[in-house]
């Protein structure tokens, strides 16, 4: 057989009948995810066809094997980092939770008294970068002072921050 024949219709559903039973088994044996074995073969038989020209028929069921597996492991290294970060944002995210807004409504309280210390030029450049998101640049343009000048009066409203509120 040549390496044209993987692009050929028959051949390529021949190659199919014959090895997506045998794969999505596998994958259902090997990640017990019978939804995502049948995902990966349709995923894995998909690639064999963009890869036709370069795949010969005898190499298609490793080859396939071998994508529907890379592309299994890559569902659980994702669903692994999820389940990692789970408690995180589910502790961060339960905002009904009095405790958590009475901290928020204390925390907010002391950045406000903070940033009302700063001297105007330090708050102008705070405001514009942190809360509307300005870069230097653009900051140094509207008003008027060098980027050097933003850089310093921000570098000075931070540490008076820190130095008001050591927790922040």
């Amino acid at each position: 057989m040549s390496t044209q024949d993987t692009c050929q219709e028959s051949v390529y559903n021949e190659l199919f009948r014959t090895i997506a039973p045998l794969l999505r088994n596998f994958l259902c044996f090997k990640y017990k995810n019978v939804e995502g074995a049948e995902d990966m073969v349709q995923e894995a038989f998909m690639v064999l066809w963009n890869n036709c020209k370069k795949v010969m028929p005898d190499m298609a069921k490793a080859y396939v094997f071998r994508v529907a597996q890379n592309q299994m492991l890559k569902i659980v290294d994702k669903e692994k980092v999820k389940q990692k970060h789970i408690p995180f944002i589910t502790k961060t995210t339960d905002q009904e939770d009095p405790q958590y807004k009475m901290e928020f409504s204390e925390f907010d309280l002391r950045i406000q008294q903070a940033i009302d210390r700063l001297s105007e030029g330090q708050r102008e450049v705070f405001l514009l970068n942190r809360v509307e998101k300005k870069t230097y640049n653009e900051i140094a343009e509207l008003l008027d002072v060098s980027v050097k000048a933003v850089e310093k009066r921000m570098h000075k409203a931070l540490v008076k921050i820190r130095e008001i509120h050591k927790n922040i």
